[in-house]
Parts: C-alpha cells; structure tokens; sequence
C-alpha cells in the first residue's frame, strides 16, 4: 500500500474514532451534568421553603419548652423562678428572656439581665410562607450576637408565650440544617442523574452511536446490501429516523446500481456506436449508387432511405452527448408538423396493408415551432411504443388504430397521440417518464418515454397521460410557441 494510501486509512480510522468518543464523552458526560444541574436547581427551590419551615419548627420547639415552664410556674403560688430554675430554663431554651402575657397583663419568668436591641419581631401564629421565607433568609445573615423576639399563642392554656434568643443559636442551627440538606440534594441529584443518565444512554446515545457507525461504514461502501441500516421496532422519533435512514440507503443503493448502469450502458453504446457509423459510412454509399439506378421503384424508395440513413448518421453522432444525459438545445423554426408525422409513418412502415391502421389527422397547413428531428424522435418514440403495446395484447374484434392529431390554441400547440391497445397499468404510470422504469415488454430499454419527455421539455413544452384505459390511451403534448426554451 502507497504511504499516501496508508495515511488515509489511518485518517478514517482516526476520524471514527473521533465520532465515536465524540458522542459517547461529548453527549453523555453533558447529559448527567445537565441532569444533575437541573435537580439541584429543583432541590434549591424546595430548599428555600424547606429552610422558613425549619427555622418555625425550632422556635416553635423552644416555645413550646417555655410553654411548659409556664405552666409550672403559673400553677405555684410564688411570684418567680428560683435563680436557679430561671437559668436552667433561660439554657433548656437557649434564651435571654422568657415573658407570658394574658389579658393584657405581661409577666416574666425568667431573664438574664436587660435585653439589647431587637433587630427581629416573629409571630409564629400570624406567619405566611412568603413572610417566613423572607424573615429566614434575612437572619440567616444578620450578626450572632443580635437578638431576636418570638411569640405564639399558647397551645394548653390561654395567653402567649414570648422568648427572646441571640441570632447565633439558630442561625448554627441553621446552616447545619443547610449543609445537610445540600449532602443529601447531591446524593439524591447523583442517584438521580445515573438513573437518567443510563436510560438516556440505552434510550438515545446508544441507538445514535450505532446509526453513525452505520452510516460511516455505509459511505464508504454504499453497494454493500449487508450494511444497510436494519430499524428497530421503535416507534418514537429514534425509530422514525432508523426507518428514514435504511429507506435512504435502500434508495441510495439503487440509485448507484442504476448509475453503474448508465455508465456501463454508455461505454456499451460508445463502442457500438464506433462499428455502426463504419457500417452506415458503407450503407451510405450503397445508397448513392441506388439514385443512379433506372428503376422507377428504387427512385421513388432511394431519398427516403437516404433520408432516413442520414438521419441515422445524425444520431450516431450525438451518442456522447447521450452518454452525458444531455440533449441539445432544441433548433427551433417553423415546419409543418403533418410533414414530421408522414416522416414517422413511412419510418415505421404503416402503410395501407398494415396491422396498425394510421391515421394523420393534423391540418397540412397547421406550421409548429419547433426542432424538425427533436419533434420526429418525440412522435416516433410515441407512435412506436404505442404501435408495440397494440400489437403485443391483441384484442379480438378490435381494430389496431394509431391517430395523431393537434391543433393551435394561440400561445400552444397541442399534440394528441392516440391508440386503441389495452391502456398503462396503473403501477407502471408514475415511472412511465423515469429511465429503465417503464419498460414493460422483454428486451425494452424503458428510455422511449424518458427521451420524448425530456424533449418535450427542452422545448418549454409538457407531455402527459390524458387518458388511459381499456378503449386505449391518449398521449397529450404541449409545445409553446412563444419562442422560448
């Protein structure tokens, strides 16, 4: 193998390798660091009311210890806690002051000196979720030694219990509640995230990677049947786009075939085409001599079989042009079109004694403008397979009848093939104008059609199937004689 040979292998190989680690590193790792995002932005919306509500838990929970020293105290007959009852319950609820009030009328229960400034006032009984919120993100923030007031209604007897607290205590509280919270959001986004992660890989990547790789191998040999995409039985959009990519490849594969084809066709009818222009050269001058001859016969036949050599000689010499897929533009001027269909009758041998009755119903005087041979090649294409399809499925009791007709419409001219065999089935109709197609007999090439359609369209023109049936088919062309192409 040729060193430049070698590096484009390896250059493909290195190219696939790319693709390959490209979706499964590329798409995957962002498919789990989105998923895992996206939970954690879900967690952090839950987290923030999740806070307020820790934070009415705990002082409830302290107001509820204060409740219970109250009551005690409200049940005894002396006027307040001993010192050391009032210190074990300022350090049970981790307060500064503890206060009831009832009917208007404030009592202390316990207290560590004179309060600081209050920089925060909370009624538990009268909170919302918005107002908790706000309230436990501000405090979240606020110095830890400032202090804090907090009252509800009370839950065994009547009145309300009030404590004031340092910001410290709660907010340690807090921020422990915050970074456990934030461990379990990973864990849960983690455990989460593999779970998506691997149902998006089985679900997504997977069947992606495998139709990449497919279409890689199927480039660089896409004759092979075998590399043609198999679809699952996926019915989502995965299985839509599996289904379009083995129908493209199907059609592909036989568009190449048909192309190969082509191409072997033209290297066929090239080296035909270079013996069959030596043998008409020789026909050629058989025929010159034949003008020489006395004979009225051979006079009245020789210039149409000259005629129709030389034409022959005319089409040999556009056979590249064939190869190519390429008609010449058309060599437009005015003619009688009558004259062209006479040409195509003689061609095809209908004379009065024929199987196919002929009938030329165009006006004599009727001009067309038009190509002469490219308007000749479009009838006798038609008027031959029409003659063909008449003569192959013979109905009994018909009459074998081939009529071609047109008329001028101003701005077109209207030309009419019509025959009496037994119409174009139905599946053959949308390929009728489509190369190799439309054959339907053995030994057809199925190109008659596709060339008269092709100049037909050359011409600016249209052709298509007026009708078709059992009582035969009518063929319907369009030329404009505006002048244009």
């Amino acid at each position: 193998m040729s060193e430049d040979g070698a590096s484009d292998t390896k250059t493909d190989e290195a190219s696939e390798l790319r693709t390959k680690n490209g979706v499964k590193r590329g798409l995957s790792i962002k498919l789990l660091l989105l998923t895992i995002v996206f939970i954690m932005l879900a967690e952090i919306l839950i987290f923030v009311p999740s806070m307020a509500n820790f934070r009415n838990v705990w002082l409830r929970t302290h107001l509820d210890i204060a409740e219970s020293a109250s009551i005690v105290y409200l049940d005894t007959a002396s006027e307040s806690l001993s010192d050391e009852a009032s210190m074990k319950l300022l350090e049970t609820t981790l307060a500064t002051t503890i206060a009831f009030r009832r009917d208007g009328r404030r009592q202390l229960l316990a207290t560590s000196g004179a309060p600081s400034e209050i920089v925060e006032h909370i009624d538990l009984a009268n909170a919302n979720q918005l107002s908790s919120i706000s309230s436990a993100m501000s405090m979240l923030f606020m110095p830890p030694d400032a202090q804090y007031r907090v009252f509800d209604a009370t839950r065994s007897i009547g009145g309300e219990i009030e404590i004031v607290q340092e910001m410290n205590y709660i907010q340690s509280a807090m921020w422990k509640y915050a970074r456990n919270i934030l461990f379990l959001s990973l864990l849960i986004s983690v455990f989460a995230a593999a779970l998506v992660y691997l149902s998006l890989y089985r679900l997504i990547v997977l069947p992606i990677i495998r139709i990449s790789s497919n279409m890689d191998a199927f480039s660089k040999e896409p004759e092979n049947v075998s590399l043609i995409y198999v679809p699952s039985d996926r019915t989502d959009e995965i299985g839509v786009a599996e289904n379009r990519l083995s129908s493209l490849q199907t059609d592909l594969r036989k568009t190449l075939q048909q192309k190969k084809h082509l191409a072997d066709l033209g290297l066929a009818v090239a080296k035909i085409n270079h013996d069959l222009r030596n043998i008409l050269a020789s026909a050629q001058l058989f025929s010159d001599r034949l003008t020489s001859l006395p004979d009225p016969t051979v006079q009245r036949f020789a210039p149409k079989l000259i005629r129709t050599i030389d034409r022959a000689v005319d089409y040999t010499k556009s056979v590249i042009d064939y190869g190519k897929a390429v008609e010449a533009p058309p060599s437009r001027r005015n003619l009688v079109l009558h004259s062209v269909a006479e040409d195509v009758r003689e061609l095809l041998g209908l004379e009065k004694n024929s199987a196919t009755s002929w009938r030329n119903e165009i006006d004599p005087m009727l001009e067309i403008n038009g190509d002469p041979e490219q308007l000749f090649r479009i009838l006798m294409n038609l008027c031959r397979n029409a003659r063909q399809a008449m003569q192959d499925m013979e109905i009994e009791g018909r009459e074998q009848v081939l009529t071609v007709s047109a008329e001028n419409s101003g701005d077109d001219i209207h030309i009419r093939v019509h025959d009496t065999g037994p119409g174009i089935p139905e599946h053959i109709q949308p390929k009728l104008f489509n190369a190799f197609q439309a054959s339907t007999k053995a030994g057809g090439t199925g190109l008659g059609m596709p060339i008269a359609s092709e100049l037909v369209r050359a011409h600016g023109g249209a052709i298509d199937i007026e009708a078709t049936g059992a009582e035969g088919t009518v063929f319907k062309i369009v030329i404009p004689q505006n002048g244009s192409e």
